[in-house]
């Protein structure tokens, strides 16, 4: 996973889907962001091989739809979006009705790190703490936390992604 993408590059890559019908640029996207989708998923349904398959149906549905990927102006948060919508939908397949208010309906998820030069100095038992802490949070205090510190995601695109509202990130990340 390149956290160090822009959305710029991955615009360029959507251009090339929608415009050439370019396979490699799809690849390329499911090689950059497969991981991340997947972690999103996996956190919505709790199940790795649901959230496999649901960020794969993700990647066929761009594909089917590439001509319209022209108008998206934010690649990385439509494709969070398509993987959120996506992992919903089979949620309320398989329950009657599902709010994803309630903190039970999130499932946590193991925490990795890419760690920059400046993180790579912090022992590994600060790390293990670190990991530990985040870990004891709330499901979804960790699910915000995860998204704004490990996907760089800004307040308003997470709680866009969530569909709460801003103020509510800005609380959980206090927390957090």
């Amino acid at each position: 996973l390149r956290y160090g993408m822009t959305n710029d590059a991955a615009y360029i890559l959507f251009t090339r889907l929608s415009l050439k019908e370019d396979e490699e640029a799809l690849a390329e996207l499911h090689h950059i962001y497969f991981y991340r989708l997947y972690k999103l998923a996996c956190s919505i349904v709790g199940d790795t091989a649901a959230a496999e398959e649901i960020v794969n149906d993700v990647f066929l549905r761009i594909w089917q739809k590439r001509g319209l990927l022209k108008d998206v102006t934010n690649p990385e948060l439509y494709l969070l979006k398509c993987a959120r919508n996506r992992s919903l939908e089979l949620l309320r397949s398989q329950r009657s009705s599902v709010r994803m208010t309630e903190e039970d309906d999130l499932h946590d998820f193991p925490v990795q790190w890419e760690l920059s030069p400046e993180q790579l100095l912090i022992s590994s038992e600060m790390v293990r703490y670190i990991n530990k802490v985040i870990d004891q949070l709330a499901p979804r205090c960790k699910l915000i936390f995860l998204l704004v510190k490990e996907s760089n995601l800004k307040y308003k695109e997470g709680a866009e992604l969530l569909n709460i509202s801003v103020k509510t990130v800005e609380a959980q990340m206090s927390i957090a």
